[in-house]
């Protein structure tokens, strides 16, 4: 079982879900899945044994 688990988000629609030990690696990967794309992208990353978030953001990006 993984640690951290990384959702990202368009609006209220989920569009990537991923588990992993690393932090850093998986908020990368979420804003690497923004990249160049337009739209209310958002995301969080969640601690599997607290159910807290530890990570966010939020890219509201307009042409």
């Amino acid at each position: 079982m993984f640690n951290y688990t990384a959702i990202t988000y368009v609006g209220k629609n989920e569009i990537n879900r991923e588990a992993g030990n690393n932090i850093e690696a998986l908020f990368i990967k979420m804003l690497v899945t923004c990249q160049g794309k337009f739209g209310d992208y958002n995301g969080e990353i969640t601690d599997n044994r607290t159910n807290k978030i530890v990570r966010a953001f939020r890219a509201c990006a307009s042409e």
